[in-house]
């Protein structure tokens, strides 16, 4: 089981695209951002779709009453950095939402259902 905390946010570091249609990957996307989470791992990836100077972020959070925590991945490298990566260690058969915004906090957002237990 892996342990509650509050919160954690990051800048992610540069990466490869996520394994978009893997088991245990979901993928959301709002304009001017994408956000992928994988399960095996606790991985979110993050992408800037849309050259305007704003950051994109991915955010995870919890839905159920197990426990209280969220995790945020900043890509803070424009349109042309392609994705990065946080890596992160979040409670096992949880929950949760995948959130993606376009200038964290104050822009564009979407969301999904995720659930934290390797299949």
């Amino acid at each position: 089981m892996g342990t509650t905390a509050v919160a954690s946010a990051a800048t992610g570091k540069p990466s490869g695209a996520p394994p978009e249609g893997s088991i245990g990957v979901w993928c959301v996307s709002t304009t001017g951002a994408k956000a992928c989470f994988g399960q095996y791992g606790d991985k979110v990836w993050v992408k800037d779709t849309k050259a305007n100077g704003d950051s994109a972020a991915g955010t995870i959070y919890n839905t159920d009453s197990g426990s209280d925590w969220y995790r945020e991945c900043f890509n803070t490298r424009g349109a042309d950095g392609g994705w990065v990566m946080c890596d992160f260690d979040v409670p096992e058969n949880r929950q949760g939402l995948l959130w993606a915004a376009n200038k964290p906090f104050v822009g564009n957002e979407n969301s999904t259902k995720i659930w934290t237990t390797v299949v």
